[in-house]
């Protein structure tokens, strides 16, 4: 190691004391304890933390700018009010954490797991979220924003969305086994051979979807939903009816 270059130990006591951080190397790092001795919101730009440990951690209105923690551990973090802007959060662990009011823009959560999760008033756009899991989130899903994000294979199981507006969502092969959908509105979205098994759907707003393939199988789940007239045309040529006028 060259003389110059920093100790994890240097590293983790920058992480304490700086009020903002570019380039660190923090893979692999605990950073609880470093976390734990900040008096102010951290915030970094183009940090590694993959695979780091900020698992409970305080980081209240911390800033993450094209920051990549693929593997970071986030675990019962408390991330109110954070802001994730760019770079890769692929594969973290967010289970159980508080994330109210954070913003995700253009970020890729890809296989990222959000369980059990507090969603409220979070916001995600454009980001990559290809199957991820928001499983049996928290609190008042239905404040949550989904915005233009890759959801392909999501996992939204169990989840409470009524009421949800999504926008510009790409929900193909989704897992909505059993969730809470009720006066859900899908705007330009797709939920292609998505799973809706006892799924709740009374008052879903679906004219904005792209359902593909309209079989018996998937007109069984489309009870109590709002569909447009083509949806409609469909589901009666999978019924094996014919409309004259």
């Amino acid at each position: 190691m060259n003389a110059a270059d920093p100790t994890p130990q240097d590293t983790l006591d920058a992480l304490a004391a700086r009020d903002e951080l570019t380039g660190l190397d923090l893979t692999g790092l605990d950073l609880r304890a470093a976390l734990a001795r900040r008096t102010a919101p951290v915030v970094l730009r183009r940090c590694d933390l993959s695979r780091a440990d900020l698992g409970g951690a305080d980081l209240t209105e911390a800033v993450f700018d094209d920051c990549v923690a693929v593997e970071a551990r986030l675990p019962e973090a408390v991330l109110t009010q954070a802001r994730f802007s760019g770079g890769s959060f692929a594969s973290a662990d967010f289970g159980a954490a508080d994330l109210g009011d954070a913003v995700f823009e253009r970020t890729d959560l890809a296989n990222a797991r959000f369980a059990r999760a507090m969603l409220d008033d979070a916001a995600f756009t454009g980001c990559r979220m290809t199957g991820a899991d928001l499983s049996a989130l928290r609190g008042l899903a239905v404040t949550l924003t989904l915005r233009n994000c890759a959801m392909q294979l999501v996992d939204l199981r169990d989840t409470a969305l009524r009421g949800i507006h999504l926008t510009g969502c790409d929900l193909t092969e989704a897992h909505l086994y059993r969730a809470d959908l009720r006066d859900a509105v899908f705007e330009d979205c797709r939920l292609r051979e998505a799973d809706l098994r006892e799924a709740r759907l009374d008052g879903a707003d679906l004219r904005g979807a792209d359902l593909g393939e309209i079989g018996e199988a998937v007109v069984s789940r489309l009870r109590g939903t709002v569909i447009s007239p083509g949806q409609a045309a469909d589901v009666c040529a999978a019924l094996g009816l014919r409309v004259v006028p």
